[in-house]
């Protein structure tokens, strides 16, 4: 990176919008929301640029980096008063693409208080929506885990980064085979697939698909036609992959013709997080820059200067910043490169960080309320020439619940255990 690039976030900051809402606070100015006073507040070298309130715990940050330029908002919300992320697809199963904004405004549409949202995982055009790495909703698993690493709210509403592994076993008699991957093909092992994914499975030719009605339970049809294969709604289907050793190949249809029966087993590890979505790469680890940032992914990647979104953690794991920063946009934000983005993720005080999808998908939106209605207003400006653009998943900011007698002392307790 080049002197000038590495002194880009030592430059003050300016404002570059006063956004409408329920408070705003410019640093110096007068003191910060009651609900963030134990908390350092944000900065990069040493100014908060302004600060817009969305609700109790959650605020919308936007800064201007004047010799990048960058453009960078920050929802920054607080796990303690019960704020927390949710994972949302585009659609019911692993297709279908949806603007950012139309997720975060369903999801409030289904109740309970929705702070803003942002674009996710990098996805497949073919088919539309699927997206790259995991996606975990509510426990269930959509897509799952590939190569790539996730971010992922844990069963205890932890924020976490890491990389999730399938282990899985398909049993029949005394014989096992591993199951490798969830709701994502494995051409050299054995995959397993439920109605979460979709109606239907593609394989290509050579596979071996086992159709059940149940995790345990009798085999429906043995299929080997290179053709969509349906899903059942209880049960799923098992697919050996084409690249799968011959012995491996002849256990399985042995199982499946013979025996008929086989008990599935999954489960994710090293966590069953409760929401994930994938990324790439992981920036920040330990409050450190990840090394070899500049050589990830292509050429036209990683040392390029594009629109990006982040997702960190701050805080020892308290506070989650959501984090966009636009681009390809000369004189107003030209965008980061990967060390770049790590770097303003350390300066936001991030312990954890990861790059999600960007480029033209990257969009941060924020709730305004009004006493009649909740709106959700895109806050950055997107690179895409039409605007917000179709996305597989976005990270949507929600609030769990306190239960009566915990709201009732949040005056003495401001760390609430939240369902």
């Amino acid at each position: 990176m080049t002197s000038r690039a590495s002194g880009a976030l030592r430059v003050a900051l300016g404002i570059i919008a006063l956004i409408a809402g329920t408070a705003c606070v410019r640093a110096g100015r007068v003191p910060p929301p009651r609900w963030s006073a134990d908390l350092a507040p944000l900065r990069v070298e040493g100014d908060t640029g302004v600060v817009d309130t969305i609700a109790h715990g959650a605020l919308h940050r936007s800064f201007l980096v004047r010799q990048g330029p960058w453009a960078v908002h920050v929802l920054d919300v607080d796990r303690n008063a019960c704020w927390t992320l949710v994972a949302v697809k585009g659609a019911s199963g692993a297709a279908g693409r949806r603007k950012t904004s139309a997720l975060a405004s369903e999801l409030s549409q289904g109740g309970g208080a929705v702070g803003g949202a942002v674009n996710a995982d990098f996805f497949l055009f073919d088919p539309p929506g699927v997206p790259t790495g995991a996606h975990v909703s509510g426990g269930d698993v959509v897509t799952g885990p590939g190569a790539r690493p996730v971010f992922a709210i844990g069963s205890d509403g932890r924020p976490w980064i890491g990389v999730l592994n399938v282990s899985g076993v398909a049993v029949s008699a005394l014989d096992s085979i591993p199951i490798v991957s969830w709701n994502r093909l494995a051409p050299g092992g054995l995959a397993w697939f439920d109605a979460r994914f979709g109606s239907t499975v593609d394989t290509s030719s050579g596979s071996v698909r086992v159709t059940m009605s149940s995790l345990r339970g009798l085999v429906q049809s043995i299929d080997t036609a290179p053709a969509p294969t349906p899903i059942p709604s209880s049960g799923g289907v098992l697919v050996l992959g084409p690249r799968v050793p011959a012995p491996v190949r002849a256990r399985f249809l042995l199982a499946a013709r013979a025996r008929g029966r086989f008990d599935v087993e999954m489960r994710l590890v090293p966590v069953h997080p409760s929401e994930a979505v994938g990324g790439f790469p992981v920036l920040v680890h330990d409050s450190l820059e990840v090394p070899g940032l500049d050589s990830a992914g292509a050429v036209t990647f990683a040392p390029v200067r594009h629109p990006r979104t982040i997702v960190a953690v701050a805080s020892r794991g308290r506070r989650i910043l959501l984090v966009t920063i636009d681009g390809r946009q000369p004189g107003y934000s030209v965008g980061t490169t990967l060390r770049e983005s790590a770097r303003l993720a350390l300066a936001l005080g991030a312990t954890e960080a990861i790059n999600l999808d960007g480029g033209g998908s990257t969009t941060m939106v924020v709730a305004r309320s009004s006493p009649d209605t909740t709106r959700f207003e895109v806050v950055n400006r997107p690179s895409d020439a039409q605007g917000e653009r179709l996305v597989g998943n976005a990270l949507v900011v929600t609030q769990r619940s306190a239960s009566s007698d915990q709201r009732s002392t949040v005056g003495r307790n401001r760390s609430l255990q939240c369902r």
